[in-house]
């Protein structure tokens, strides 16, 4: 598996992915496509970055960026993985990359919100697997019942 920069050459693919990955809704991946492309056009301009799977064609992507008014600390926005091959790695090789690039730039700790429901949570399992714990919790933040929680990881 190959995991590198995001190229204009991924943004029909990782759509198409987008799409196959039940647990989102259109909503949300009308806004995974606006950050894909904004790292595109200008990563350094935007704030947002994404490294790419390929394996060989892409399987997976994770998108991040410096979280404004800080020194060292990221928020990482999406990461996905093609159903055909979650389970199998892509996330942490995705997750490794961009720990080893924050690592280089003297980065400090990485914050990720995700929701609460049920269909999350071996989101959640895998997001503690990679170190991370949640560290805070605003109660029926997306919807009733459904929460927002704060996975919180020093690197």
């Amino acid at each position: 598996m190959n995991v590198r920069p995001i190229e204009a050459r991924d943004q029909a693919p990782l759509s198409a992915m987008l799409r196959q990955i039940e647990q989102f809704k259109p909503e949300e991946v009308a806004v995974a496509e606006e950050l894909i492309e904004a790292s595109i056009r200008d990563p350094q301009g935007s704030g947002y970055e994404c490294l790419v799977a390929e394996d060989p064609g892409v399987v997976g992507y994770i998108c991040f960026g410096l979280t404004p008014m800080t020194e060292s600390t990221y928020d990482l926005y999406w990461i996905a993985v093609h159903p055909a091959v979650q389970g199998r790695g892509v996330g942490k090789a995705l997750y490794g990359a961009f720990a080893e690039q924050l690592r280089k730039r003297g980065s400090a700790q990485v914050r990720i919100e995700t929701s609460s429901k049920e269909s999350y949570a071996a989101t959640g399992g895998f997001y503690e697997r990679l170190g991370f714990s949640v560290d805070g919790k605003l109660r029926d933040f997306y919807a009733p019942g459904d929460d927002l929680l704060i996975f919180y990881r020093k690197i």
